[in-house]
């Protein structure tokens, strides 16, 4: 589902008003899935650069630790 271009820009564009740890699962989640780059980059500017979030079980996605998992 992620992988679709256009319907992760409508899932990143309305994750903007999710918290912050939403955010950053999705982001992840939308990397590995080949996500649109200006749609991760909103994302990742949308997260406090200092702050760590709790993935659960998504803290196994290679890329967890960039997308500020603990």
């Amino acid at each position: 589902m992620l992988s679709d271009r256009a319907r992760f820009r409508r899932h990143a564009k309305a994750a903007l008003s999710e918290p912050p740890r939403v955010r950053a699962m999705l982001g992840a989640l939308g990397e590995q899935a080949g996500a649109p780059a200006a749609a991760l980059k909103d994302l990742r500017q949308s997260l406090n650069p200092i702050s760590r979030f709790d993935f659960g079980v998504l803290a196994a996605l290679p890329n967890a630790r960039e997308w500020q998992a603990r």
